[in-house]
């Protein structure tokens, strides 16, 4: 009788991990990144602040470029101090293009922070709803394939699409924060 009771509680726990198996899931972080307007925005955004920072630069070769032009046009004309002047602001120049470039593509440069503070916003979003998933479909554990830490996994369990969905629901384009913000 003893080994009936414990063979029978020992099926019953067998049987609700079973059961509690059935809610792991899994979703495509790379697709719904891929996919995500925010991210998409962001991307926007980030490119056309580079593409103003790429102006600044673009800039300064112009200035450094019109001053060379100007020192070897005159370079045979001017006295030993004109052409030191020339010289060091040619100099000056470069040091300045190569600060800046430094300043925003160096370790830590400018569109690393900006690349951050675009989409820390967005990761923060992306767990709330999975979190908001999670609970409202009582999932055991909520997994992310393109991490590579599953192996295995049957597509019904994947709930990348419905991530989309919802992230979809709370989006807002700039257009609609100008609005909210004007209200």
């Amino acid at each position: 009788m003893l080994k009936i009771t414990f063979l029978f509680f020992l099926i019953m726990f067998a049987l609700s991990l079973l059961a509690e198996a059935e809610q792991i899931v899994y979703y495509d972080s790379d697709k719904v990144l891929a996919e995500s307007k925010d991210l998409q925005e962001a991307n926007t955004t980030l490119n056309s602040e580079i593409g103003a920072w790429e102006d600044e630069i673009a800039e300064i070769d112009l200035n450094i470029q019109r001053l060379e032009t100007e020192y070897n046009d005159k370079k045979l004309i001017l006295l030993p101090s004109g052409q030191a002047e020339l010289e060091n602001k040619i100099l000056e120049l470069k040091k300045q293009k190569k600060q800046k470039i430094q300043e925003i593509y160096g370790d830590n440069g400018t569109i690393f922070q900006r690349n951050s503070e675009l989409i820390t916003p967005i990761k923060n979003k992306l767990k709330t709803v999975i979190e908001k998933l999670a609970v409202e479909n009582n999932y055991l554990m909520v997994l992310d394939v393109a991490s590579g830490a599953v192996h295995y996994a049957k597509p019904k369990l994947d709930i990348t699409d419905l991530i989309l969905e919802e992230m979809e629901k709370t989006y807002q384009s700039p257009e609609e924060d100008n609005t909210q913000i004007k209200k």
